[in-house]
């Protein structure tokens, strides 16, 4: 049975370093308001589908938080029935904790984004406002503009012109996008912390183009008044044989600059057999060198994203990381990067992929309380059949944000986690049927539903992607819902349709978020960052 620690204990354990796994179980909206510094968002809605990706050791130290709210004791009930050994609860959530000197924050990727700045205050890499960018692209300057997000950020709004090279692609495919060394490289991402690492990781790759960050990113463009561009389809491609000579050339140097270590086959396989300690073995290459063939017990994280957005990954502190490549070099970028950030134990794998017996295809994920589910299953002709003549009532568990953009026609959106203070204010039917995208989620809401209420209950099967791919219509908005809608982060947040000024106060509103947060982790004394390495190219700090 889950123990419970004051918050006083809480702080020993964050410093102890040891492993442990500090897991904030609330959605993300009320993540969002105020959490504890290194916490994990794993919103009990989704935990079964997440909590081994996420926590993979059973034996590791679990610390569930929430809002005093008793999310955190179910949490700790579903973790300990699935076999985690040590797993605790923090006395009177994370608002309890403040008494014992405890700083809340706001936002998400909070770690990440403090990283960024402390990075640009210590290296200054040299900058540019988005009213010069404006003002030299007009001019008809020959710049690159590089947009180091994912492609899916990228995708939703970006600079005009703008090439997307996410953050752990950018020192592998610059050199295919510069052709004279004169030519400004001016680096973003959607605020600060990848457009500063992408932009410090070419001054220390040794780049001869002088290298610029743009302040703020894209919401600093758009907070300018600039207009953004969605759906571009520049994308930096794979590199060329040359390219990718330099980039291992430089990783080399910035291996030695910043410490890097690397391990051997035969020392990663003593880490993989030593039970007392997490090992996450982390491809950083694209999806699709991962689905070509990749070490079977290796996850898949791109290297950008498990630098600037790790919370969606892995949640284990201080645990190890072995990093996975072909050459080396997006592996040392990665690693260099993380041990700066303060993770301890990471390395690169000597070698790569290459002399191991690879798997191909997407990794697997066991989740064995899918098995479990004994719900009726529907499929989308059965349904749409019976909703004409029977009083079904679809609940739909997809993030608010998915429900907006398609759902079955009358479906009400709702979160699993608050079912238990929402069944009795559904509307009459004579069933229930759970449907969200793929039907995982619905499946193990199916199965709570079951416990709480006598309507018989059915999970749409392949869920509201099958719905849509048979040919049937799906309605748009935030048409009906059941309890608040907190599944989403909503202060910083710009959605499609926001007038002029709510856009700008977001933005505002972000800035001024981002002026105070090193400060306010200061006064937290839960982390601070190492001292950053003195690197050997200062004279390309053009």
């Amino acid at each position: 049975m889950a123990t419970s620690v004051h918050p006083d204990g809480l702080r020993k354990i964050l410093d102890d370093g040891r492993e442990y796994a500090l897991l904030d179980v609330r959605e993300r909206g009320r993540f969002a308001r105020a959490h504890l510094f290194l916490a994990i968002n794993l919103p009990l809605s989704h935990l079964e589908l997440r909590m081994r990706r996420f926590v993979p050791r059973y034996t590791t130290r679990v610390l569930l938080c929430d809002d005093d709210s008793g999310l955190a004791a179910r949490a700790a009930r579903t973790m300990e029935a699935a076999g985690y050994t040590d797993v605790s609860t923090i006395e009177g959530g994370v608002y309890n904790c403040t008494g014992s000197g405890f700083e809340l924050f706001r936002g998400h990727y909070v770690t990440t984004y403090a990283f960024g700045l402390y990075v640009d205050q210590h290296y200054h890499p040299p900058r540019i406002s988005p009213d010069e960018l404006s003002t030299r692209m007009s001019s008809g300057e020959k710049l690159v503009v590089i947009d180091s997000r994912t492609e899916e950020e990228f995708r939703g709004g970006s600079i005009p012109g703008a090439i997307n090279v996410p953050l752990g692609e950018l020192p592998y495919r610059i050199h295919d996008l510069v052709s004279e060394p004169g030519t400004p490289v001016v680096v973003g991402c959607g605020a600060v912390t990848r457009g500063v690492l992408g932009g410090e990781s070419l001054i220390e790759a040794g780049l001869d183009n002088p290298v610029l960050v743009l302040t703020n990113g894209v919401r600093g463009w758009e907070l300018a008044g600039q207009p953004s561009e969605a759906g571009s389809k520049l994308v930096g491609q794979p590199p060329s044989a040359e390219a990718a000579a330099l980039a291992v050339e430089a990783a080399r140097s910035l291996a030695v600059d910043t410490g890097v270590e690397s391990i051997t086959p035969a020392e990663l396989d003593r880490w993989r057999a030593d039970q007392d300690r997490t090992l996450y073995v982390v491809d950083v290459r694209t999806r699709e060198e991962y689905e070509a063939g990749h070490l079977p017990d290796a996850i898949w994280i791109p290297g950008g994203e498990l630098i600037g957005l790790y919370e969606d990954h892995i949640a284990t502190m201080n645990a190890r990381i072995c990093l996975v490549d072909d050459d080396g070099a997006r592996s040392t970028l990665v690693a260099s990067w993380l041990g700066r950030m303060g993770w301890p134990d990471v390395a690169v794998l000597d070698g790569g992929v290459h002399g191991h017996e690879l798997a191909a295809g997407p990794r697997g994920e066991h989740i064995p309380e899918l098995s479990r589910v004994d719900a009726a299953a529907m499929n989308p002709e059965d349904l749409s059949r019976r909703i004409q003549s029977e009083n079904i009532l679809v609940l739909d568990f997809a993030d608010s944000s998915t429900y907006v953009l398609g759902h079955i026609p009358g479906a009400w959106w709702t979160l699993r986690s608050r079912l238990p203070d929402l069944v009795d204010d559904m509307p009459a039917s004579d069933m229930l049927v759970a449907t969200c995208p793929d039907g995982r989620l619905a499946s193990l809401a199916a199965r709570d539903l079951a416990d709480l209420t006598h309507r018989p209950v059915a999970v749409l099967t392949g869920g509201t992607e099958a719905w849509h791919v048979s040919g049937r219509s799906l309605a748009t908005g935030l048409t009906r819902t059941l309890g608040d809608v907190d599944d989403a982060a909503a202060e910083f947040v710009v959605r499609e349709g926001d007038d002029p000024v709510t856009v700008r106060a977001a933005q505002r509103r972000m800035l001024d978020w981002q002026g105070e947060l090193l400060q306010i982790l200061q006064r937290d004394r839960t982390f601070s960052f190492p001292e950053l390495p003195v690197l050997s190219r200062p004279h390309h700090r053009k």
